[in-house]
């Protein structure tokens, strides 16, 4: 199986860059990634990264569509995915841009594109959608033009897939009455479109409901019915094809939810997601072959209480989904710590690895802050030897807040109360050590307070948000050299 080692991002959507993430540590060839974002911090930009990149394989996506705003036309950017050795592959870097558009169109990373499982929390709610009119849901849109868009009818030959098979049928509607000879190819197409489309739907709905069993209380039981009962036919009054429905069903211990009693108005949020889930992924399982398998959750388990986001992590370790290379993304910093724990900690699982992103501002506007563990001084370093203040800056910044936040939430330190949580400041967090430092509840030498002091005054706050380039080498160093001694400082306070 081919695996990503290395992702790099410039310039694109929010990502200023260049950005690196390394998939390739711990003689792992291609981790799985579990990445921690705070709302507004590049998720998104980070998934869209990965799949525009699949997805320009196929001509869908144009670079320059998606560049970073905010920087310099002439500063071109680019998406690079380095891969693990391939005999199909001739080579192990590629590369998605302005200036290279025809770099990903080679045929195994059309096939990822094609095999390819993203998932975000607005995907779940197509499941959820009520039919105008009706108490039901229609999900043949989001089965024929997503989860089935590259599933092969099985009763096609030559072989094609559902929507392209789709697409020819529609384009073959006759335009005028009386078409004799074309209506009847019509309705032989149609008639092999619905006998594959209801063999898979079978496949579909058997697979969700074993994967539903896996959430929650085991005593519970729920599931789902794919209705196919009334198949496409051609109307020969108007020309058209109807009725394009596959009714989406559920029953709850026993009980038929439809009409009065729609499932989406009487079942709760946790199990709505978890219906939605088990159809998504059990879609994934019908994908086409492919030798590169990527699987990206971009908070999808939003509406799961953690009791159900852990058997999520369950199915994903089974062996389905063992040969994709998983991307989790999640703002929910508790499940993220939860599951480092369990695979890092619990069961030693190199095969993962954790980072995390933060939202920086630079020139006036916010850019993701990607890190690895403990990592934010190191790229800071990395900055200042190239003599990007500016950059080098904002991560120290970041490495402040992530000290100083880490500590306040492991030592239950209360800090100021705002209505809304992003207009917390670190110094809301630091006020806070500090007071309690000199109370004598934590050893905070003086002169690191002083130090932190001075480097708040030049570089902790003000600058890193400046339009200006006043940033003098020698405050950023005092910064990092204080930052990293506070680092140390509250280390040993901890285990004290």
């Amino acid at each position: 199986m081919v695996k990503i080692t290395k992702i790099e991002i410039k310039n694109f959507k929010a990502f200023r860059g260049p950005d690196i993430i390394n998939l390739n540590e711990d003689s792992q060839k291609g981790q799985n990634l579990l990445l921690y974002g705070e709302n507004g911090s590049g998720k998104t930009s980070l998934y869209e990264a990965l799949k525009f990149f699949l997805e320009s394989s196929e001509g869908i996506h144009q670079f320059g569509d998606h560049r970073n705003i905010f920087t310099d036309e002439t500063d071109k950017g680019y998406i690079k995915l380095h891969f693990t050795p391939d005999p199909k592959l001739n080579k192990e870097i590629y590369e998605w841009s302005e200036n290279i558009q025809n770099d990903t169109k080679i045929q195994p990373i059309i096939d990822a594109s094609k095999a390819k499982g993203f998932l975000d929390y607005k995907d779940l709610l197509k499941t959820n959608y009520l039919h105008h009119g009706r108490n039901s849901v229609n999900v043949f849109d989001l089965l024929i033009n997503t989860l089935l868009k590259n599933v092969v009818n099985d009763q096609t030959f030559p072989t094609q897939s559902f929507s392209e098979q789709w697409d020819e049928i529609s384009r073959a509607v006759p335009l005028e009455q009386g078409a004799t000879q074309e209506i009847t190819t019509l309705e032989q197409q149609l008639e092999i479109f619905n006998t594959g489309l209801e063999n898979k739907l079978k496949d579909l709905e058997t697979d969700a409901n074993d994967i539903l069993l896996k959430f929650g209380d085991e005593n519970t039981d729920i599931k789902i019915k794919l209705d196919f009962e009334k198949k496409i036919k051609f109307n020969t009054e108007n020309n058209t094809l109807n009725p394009q429905q596959i009714l989406l069903k559920v029953n709850f211990a026993g009980k038929d939810l439809e009409e009065d009693l729609a499932y989406q108005r009487f079942l709760n949020e946790a199990k709505l997601s978890a219906i939605a889930l088990s159809i998504f992924f059990a879609g994934f399982k019908l994908q086409p072959p492919s030798d590169l398998r990527i699987l990206a959750l971009d908070d999808a388990l939003i509406g799961l209480d953690m009791s159900n986001r852990l058997p999520v992590i369950d199915i994903l370790d089974e062996k389905d989904f063992k040969n994709y290379q998983i991307f989790l993304m999640t703002y929910d910093r508790a499940f993220y710590e939860m599951v480092k724990q369990r695979k890092f900690q619990k069961f030693k699982d190199k095969q993962w690895k954790s980072a995390e992103l933060y939202r920086g501002k630079i020139n006036g506007y916010e850019i993701p802050i990607y890190a690895e563990e403990e990592k934010y001084i190191d790229k800071a370093k990395e900055y200042l030897k190239a003599n990007d203040y500016k950059a080098c800056a904002v991560y120290v910044r970041t490495a402040f807040e992530v000290i100083i936040k880490r500590f306040c939430e492991e030592k239950d330190i209360w800090v100021k109360y705002r209505e809304n949580p992003k207009d917390l400041t670190s110094n809301d967090f630091w006020i806070r050590i500090v007071r309690l430092a000199n109370n004598g509840r934590y050893n905070l030498p003086q002169t690191l307070i002083n130090k932190i002091g001075s480097a708040q005054k030049f570089t902790l706050n003000e600058l890193c948000h400046a339009t200006f380039a006043n940033i003098y080498r020698k405050e950023l160093e005092d910064a990092i050299n204080a930052v990293e001694e506070l680092g140390d400082t509250l280390v040993s306070v901890n285990t004290a």
